[in-house]
């Protein structure tokens, strides 16, 4: 494979070979695009570059490489063009309009709304806010064969793909309808007390605080609490931990300009930041690490929270004991 019709001595090839040479290609590439195939030329050259690379995966994965985004963003499209698009699209030639139409692309919105993702231990189907994204990243590598010098399609046929809305799936019996639900200061007094450590204690009162993710509370140093004003209190949220996958975790700045934000907080929580001793921490000191001064893993809190309030019952199970609120 692939086998070339030149390999027929000319006049003498027989008129069911190329149908029988291409059903064996679409056979052997799983009811694809063969590669190396272009519609209504049969066959090209292998080693002609300039025709090859106009094929779906190979025209996306040059499309994100010359992307100007960070690594971790790159390696994450790829991974979404790998795992969703590619089985699909991947031998597809970005200039056809057969390949890529309203047709084709909404057959593939159909498929990915039976696609099942895995979310933490549950199996379910595919969020319309992944769905989205991923519409949105094959809309991207489309438009650059627009815009291309010369253009190389017409338009964007992803521009008439009409996507499911949060409310398009409903909700299940027992799912909630509101989209946040929120602890009340009692419940959180609660968990608070149910970590022996004051790092721990503190941690959960400072993201009660200030709504923090965990990438950001994680990497907040001394120097981001301030008290720039009499009775205005501040958290500075100028970085987040990142990490690209087989690579060491670092520091880098929020995933978006509406990240780098600064969020008040009471004076409460200030007097209880002093109290676990922020003005004797260094400025570049992490308020909340590993005991070493450095990240602290989610899962390692995870771990404490559980030793620290989860007792097993007789019968195998666990429960959660909070203690009791005056």
């Amino acid at each position: 494979m692939p086998i070339e019709f030149s390999d027929w001595p000319a006049g003498r090839r027989p008129r069911w070979a190329g149908r029988k040479v291409f059903k064996d290609a679409v056979d052997e590439a799983g009811q694809h695009w063969p590669p190396g195939w272009v519609k209504g030329k049969g066959y090209i050259d292998p080693t002609a570059a300039d025709e090859l690379r106009y094929r779906f995966d190979r025209w996306a994965l040059e499309s994100v490489e010359n992307r100007t985004a960070s690594k971790r963003y790159k390696v994450q499209c790829i991974r979404a063009l790998e795992m969703y698009m590619f089985p699909t699209f991947g031998n597809c030639d970005v200039r056809s309009a057969e390949h890529f139409s309203k047709a084709t692309i909404g057959a593939w919105v159909k498929k990915m709304l039976k696609t099942k993702v895995k979310r933490g231990s549950k199996v379910k189907g595919m969020s319309p806010e992944t769905l989205r994204r991923l519409h949105g990243l094959l809309s991207s590598v489309l438009k650059e064969a627009v815009v291309a010098e010369p253009p190389l399609r017409h338009r964007n046929l992803c521009d008439l793909t009409r996507l499911p809305s949060n409310d398009d799936w409903g909700i299940s019996d027992d799912e909630s309808s509101d989209d946040m639900e929120f602890m009340t200061p009692e419940e959180v007094a609660g968990l608070v007390q149910c970590f022996p450590r004051p790092s721990d204690r503190m941690l959960v009162r400072t993201a009660y605080g200030s709504g923090l993710r965990w990438g950001e509370i994680s990497a907040l140093a001394a120097r981001h609490a301030r008290n720039p004003r009499p009775g205005e209190y501040e958290l500075r949220v100028t970085r987040a931990w990142k990490r690209v996958p087989g690579e060491e975790w670092y520091l880098g700045p929020p995933k978006s300009k509406a990240g780098r934000r600064t969020v008040e907080f009471t004076a409460g929580l200030w007097q209880e930041l002093l109290d676990y001793g922020l003005a004797t921490l260094g400025k570049d000191a992490l308020l909340f690490h590993d005991g070493s001064g450095g990240r602290l893993p989610y899962t390692t809190f995870y771990d404490r929270w559980m030793t620290g309030s989860v007792r097993p019952r007789s019968g195998g199970a666990a429960r959660v004991e909070v203690p009791h609120i005056p």
